[in-house]
This record gives C-alpha cells, sequence and structure tokens, in this order.
C-alpha cells in the first residue's frame, strides 16, 4: 500500500486545524478518507499577515516566508467574501474588517441580503515556485449575525445548498445543527476543502523538483 503524501500546512489558526482534522478523516477523494491519501503536517508558524485585497496575492506572499521559515515544501491557505459586483473586495481585507467591527459589519458594509462568494485560496510554494488553487461557494450574508460559532464571518455567511436542514442557515447555525455540524460545512460546503481538493489532485500528480515524494 503507497504511504500518504505528507502535506506541510503551516497555520496558526486553531479554527483551521480543527477544520483540516474533519477534512483528513471524513473528506472522501475517490471513495476513500482523505487522511488515507495525504496527511497534514500542521506546523503553527507565526508569519506576518500581508493585507491584499486580492486574496492569491496575499497567500502568495505568506507562503514564501513560511517556506523560509519551515524550510520545506508547504501549505498557506487564506479566505474571506467577495460581493457580488466586485472582482475581489472585501476579499483578503474580510479578516481585519471583522476584527474591527465584529457585529457591526453588517451595518457598516450595508451587506445584509447581498449576494457573495466565500473565496479561499491555497498557495503551494516548493523552493522553487509559487502555485495557487481557488474554491469557491456561493450565498447570500445574512441580515443579522445568526449562530455561536466565533470563526470570523461563519455568522453570517449563507452557503447556497439544496439540502432541507442546511438550506437558509448560516455556517455557524449549520455548525451548531446537531443534524448537521461542523463536518457537513468541511465536507460539503466549505470553499476551503475545495481548494484543497484542487491542491491535493496536483500534489499527487507530481513530486517537488527539490524533495522526495513521502
Amino acid at each position: 500500500m503507497t504511504r500518504p503524501i505528507r502535506i506541510v500546512y503551516v497555520t496558526s489558526s486553531d479554527y483551521k486545524q480543527r477544520e483540516n482534522q474533519i477534512f483528513e478523516a471524513q473528506y472522501r477523494i475517490d471513495g476513500r478518507p482523505a487522511g488515507e491519501l495525504f496527511t497534514f503536517d500542521i506546523r503553527s508558524v507565526q508569519i506576518k499577515e500581508v493585507l491584499e485585497v486580492d486574496i492569491a496575492l496575499m497567500v502568495h506572499q505568506e507562503v514564501i516566508q513560511a517556506y523560509r521559515q519551515v524550510k520545506e515544501p508547504c501549505i498557506v491557505e487564506h479566505a474571506g467574501l467577495i460581493f457580488d459586483g466586485f472582482e475581489s473586495y472585501p476579499g483578503g481585507l474580510t479578516k481585519p474588517m471583522w476584527n474591527v467591527l465584529k457585529e457591526r459589519f453588517l451595518e457598516e458594509t450595508r451587506s445584509g441580503g447581498r449576494r457573495s462568494t466565500a473565496r479561499a485560496v491555497i498557495a503551494y510554494c516548493d523552493g522553487q515556485s509559487v502555485r495557487t488553487f481557488v474554491g469557491e461557494t456561493t450565498g447570500v450574508i445574512a441580515d443579522t449575525v445568526r449562530g455561536s460559532r466565533e470563526f470570523y464571518w461563519d455568522t453570517v455567511f449563507v452557503p447556497d445548498t439544496s439540502h432541507s436542514e442546511a438550506k437558509g442557515k448560516t455556517y455557524a447555525e449549520i455548525a451548531d445543527d446537531p443534524k448537521l455540524g461542523l463536518e457537513f460545512k468541511v465536507t460539503q460546503l466549505s470553499q476551503s476543502s475545495r481548494a484543497m481538493v484542487k491542491f491535493l489532485e496536483y500534489r499527487s500528480k507530481c513530486s517537488p523538483p527539490l524533495w522526495p515524494r513521502l
């Protein structure tokens, strides 16, 4: 049996680490749990966040910082909201805006009821080049903050879904629902999971030029 490919994932976020654990255990790729094909080596390394509206530019710079610290091929991921009518806004600024505005985010951005896209970008640096992989989930911004999960804008983003139990609920409400849980978000809806799958498809087909396949 082929050994799982090791992925060095640089993040200091407890929330991202928890979601990654669920992805590894429950997300299925070609009918098998992702963890049978890939193993994630989480590195809680502090890197300076770059303020860019364009999330791809943001993680491109951050993964270079991460590579310089861990000194081996690694990934960095970041996500944000893109309001319909804009190419990338607020994008990479979603997190700092949320940190400052908190529950006033809806009022100050006048975004309640607005169609939006949750976009995640994974950047991979192998020491010679950087590649980026994008995952998206469409939805709408709620009129009020709903749900208890304090993971930035999870309390205001309502993903598009035909699932009767999840329809009309924010990410946070889905995580709160005992019939759905965080597992449903990660395996069925998450923009981050969609970006991760694109990266893993790429990684499974090639070995980094400077490092052996593990």
